[in-house]
């Protein structure tokens, strides 16, 4: 199996990307999204669909202005 990385968007400072596996026939077996952190670029969460790492961008700025 091989990946697949590609920047979908940048909000924020923080990185979505969508990851890609694929089967030994070069079919898509799985497909995720990334959610990295501005500056150090971890990881800081993985999500079925880009709306639910945006919303997680969101609702982590969103925490911080709370806080």
């Amino acid at each position: 199996m091989s990946d697949q990385r590609h920047t979908e968007v940048n909000v924020l400072g923080y990185r979505v990307e969508r990851v890609r596996t694929f089967d030994e026939r070069g079919d898509v077996a799985a497909q995720w999204y990334e959610v990295l952190a501005p500056h150090s670029q971890a990881l800081l969460g993985t999500f079925a669909h880009r709306a639910e790492a945006e919303r997680d961008i969101v609702t982590r700025e969103l925490a911080s202005i709370a806080a």
